[in-house]
């Protein structure tokens, strides 16, 4: 510390910044101030173009980073030690104060890093959070597509197989899709519990037989519309 050449002083920012800018090690082409305010910014500038950089405290936070940013993977995860050589080393206050003063510029530079480190980490999380809720809302598309193509084959098998059905009582296409638009948002969440609990042919003819009045007012809706909304209120 007592060494004004002591080139173990703010060697990070050093390493890190264009020394072309301020003459190398020539100390007389501009004065002390200028000369640390340019080494710092070179160093700052230097360290937010890299592709990549990692905090010795954050070792499981850099392996995510470096993974993400390069698309490669560790075969084990980084270990994390919160204690080094150096801080085993019992020094006073006096003296800790003094080595920061002696390295401020590397302090300012580290505090900086830290920022753009967690920076993007935080980006890099939200785009792996968002990539995951697009695959969602595919796999919810694909399930509506073979949840929509099953109902209609059903439709299509039940018509073939009572060719004598009255006219009066033919499904009418156009309001099942529109009922399907509208409540496929409420059946979605419910797939898995549809599986016995549309009710039967035997069952809707009993019900047409205690309304009888029913299909007069309902003239415009098939009878595979009552099964699908009756299916609809069970799943509710």
């Amino acid at each position: 510390m007592d060494c004004p050449y002591n080139l173990a002083n703010n060697r990070q920012v050093r390493m890190l910044s264009d020394l072309t800018l301020v003459g190398c090690y020539n100390l007389s082409v501009m004065p002390e101030k200028q000369r640390n305010k340019v080494l710092l910014e070179s160093a700052k500038s230097n360290l937010k173009h890299m592709a990549f950089f990692g905090l010795t405290e954050f070792q499981r936070k850099t392996q995510y980073l470096f993974e993400k940013t390069f698309n490669m993977n560790f075969i084990s995860p980084f270990t994390q030690y919160n204690t080094t050589r150096a801080s085993s080393v019992e020094i006073n206050e006096e003296i800790q104060k003094r080595i920061e003063g002696l390295n401020f510029l590397d302090m300012e530079l580290y505090s900086y890093a830290k920022d753009l480190f967690l920076q993007r980490y935080q980006f890099m999380r939200q785009k792996e959070h968002q990539e995951a809720r697009r695959k969602r809302q595919e796999q919810r598309k694909f399930l509506k597509g073979r949840f929509l193509q099953t109902h209609f084959q059903s439709q299509s098998q039940g018509q073939s197989q009572n060719p004598s059905q009255n006219p009066s009582q033919t499904p009418n296409l156009n309001a099942n899709q529109n009922v399907t638009q509208n409540l496929i948002p409420n059946l979605i969440p419910n797939l898995t519990q549809s599986s016995g609990q549309n009710p039967s042919p035997k069952e809707n003819r009993e019900s047409q037989k205690q309304n009888p009045g029913q299909e007069q007012s309902d003239g415009n809706t098939s009878n595979g519309t009552h099964d699908y909304i009756g299916s609809v209120e069970k799943w509710r």
